[in-house]
């Protein structure tokens, strides 16, 4: 099993500093100084609180710097050419979406560009109020994001519904992830099998399941169909009468 490093929390300008103990104390982290950090922690994970908001930043990425989320960029993406367009245009738009891998939510908002509403499920605690926050300061709306185990709510999907999986790859090789992703890769535990089968389990009609194209990891159902692209591939059960 990989080593999981948890993130230290500090602070980018000194009235903060209460804030960001608060922070660490809410979600179980260890509180450093900024000068502790730069002396002491100069390769690990850290979150930044500052007068603009959280960010992130993995110390051990040769020039790196605190980052938060571009939903922008991601609006821009030419969405004619974008695999998860090419998959989720072949549902129906009224099927909720249930994003059971939240993470950062880049794939539940674009999935809401193409006109689903998107329920959005993450339990780590202060990813959960990294990413709400970033959600609320773009104004976006349509993904309803909770701090919730995604095991305990399966029951509860309905059978016209899309359940959406993006599992952390197993792959260490940093060539293979943006800046965001190999934080994501280095501070939670990759718990996707159970899930995965749990979810092969339930009501949902439709279950989208994101891989990486080298990924090995086996599932005990064949897909229905596969969208392959360069670097991902679509997985798609689609259990749909008729």
């Amino acid at each position: 099993m990989k080593s999981i490093q948890k993130p230290i929390v500090s602070f980018l300008s000194q009235p903060l500093e209460k804030k960001a103990k608060t922070f660490s104390k809410d979600h179980s982290l260890s509180f450093l100084s900024p000068r502790e950090v730069r002396k002491f922690h100069k390769d690990k994970l850290i979150i930044w609180l500052d007068s603009d908001g959280i960010f992130l930043q993995d110390l051990s990425l040769k020039n790196s710097k605190p980052f938060s989320l571009d939903f922008q960029a991601q609006k821009k993406e030419n969405m004619s050419k974008n695999l998860l367009q090419r998959c989720f245009s072949k549902f129906d738009t009224d099927y909720p979406v249930y994003d059971l891998t939240a993470g950062f939510c880049l794939d539940a908002f674009l999935i809401t560009r193409l006109g689903f509403e998107v329920n959005a499920f993450e339990k780590e605690s202060w990813l959960f109020e990294f990413t709400k926050e970033k959600l609320l300061k773009n104004k976006i709306e349509k993904v309803k994001l909770y701090k919730k185990n995604s095991l305990e709510i399966l029951s509860g999907i309905d059978s016209k519904s899309i359940i959406y999986l993006d599992p952390m790859f197993g792959i260490e090789n940093k060539s293979f992830a943006k800046k965001e992703m190999h934080y994501l890769r280095k501070s939670l535990f990759d718990r996707s099998d159970e899930l995965i089968e749990s979810s092969l389990k339930s009501k949902a009609e439709l279950i989208v399941i994101k891989r990486h194209k080298i990924e090995k990891k086996k599932i005990s159902k064949s897909p229905s169909f596969e969208l392959v692209g360069k670097v991902v591939t679509f997985q798609i059960f689609d259990r749909r009468k008729g």
